[in-house]
């Protein structure tokens, strides 16, 4: 038994049908739940392509229990844009240490996923580096305008430029 679909180029669909008349392009596997709220709950926390856990999407809700404490532990500077991403970063390296755990208490942990983790890891530690020395030139800014010194400064020359540029 064949699909029978119309195709795009309009001629019938020569594949062959499953239980319910069609090939598996045209219909013949489940798409899922129609309903919007069903959908969501079934792809939340879903890990089917996860591989290392580097580019995992991390949202507050997903949080188990001990990364929600640990996100709320994760020491911090005033600078808040920073802070977010410096706190997702540390739960990101924490579940690559679990899964990094998990892979060496197997009878024969992979090589290749072992040495997938050790890699994002690296990747996450330079990223964290970044948002440390960012960090640091934030509040060093907001020291320095709080001192008055660089400030100061900075409007003074803005000052003697409007005023040559005027004259």
């Amino acid at each position: 038994m064949v699909c029978g679909a119309k195709t795009k180029k309009g001629t019938v669909c020569q594949k062959a049908a499953l239980k319910n008349g069609r090939c598996r392009i045209h219909g013949g596997k489940s798409t899922g739940p129609k309903d919007k709220k069903r959908k969501s709950l079934q792809m939340k926390g879903n890990k089917n392509a996860l591989k290392t856990g580097e580019y995992e999407t991390i949202s507050f809700e997903t949080l188990s229990e001990k990364e929600k404490e640990l996100y709320e532990r994760v020491s911090t500077d005033p600078a808040k844009q920073v802070n977010g991403r410096y706190k997702m970063l540390e739960i990101r390296t924490y579940r690559l240490m679990q899964r990094y755990a998990a892979e060496l208490e197997k009878k024969n942990p992979s090589e290749d996923i072992l040495e997938k983790l050790e890699l994002s890891l690296t990747r996450i530690d330079t990223r964290v580096v970044d948002l440390i020395r960012e960090n640091r030139s934030l509040s060093s800014e907001s020291i320095d305008n709080r001192n008055g010194s660089l400030g100061d400064l900075v409007s003074i020359i803005a000052d003697i430029r409007k005023r040559r540029l005027g004259s």
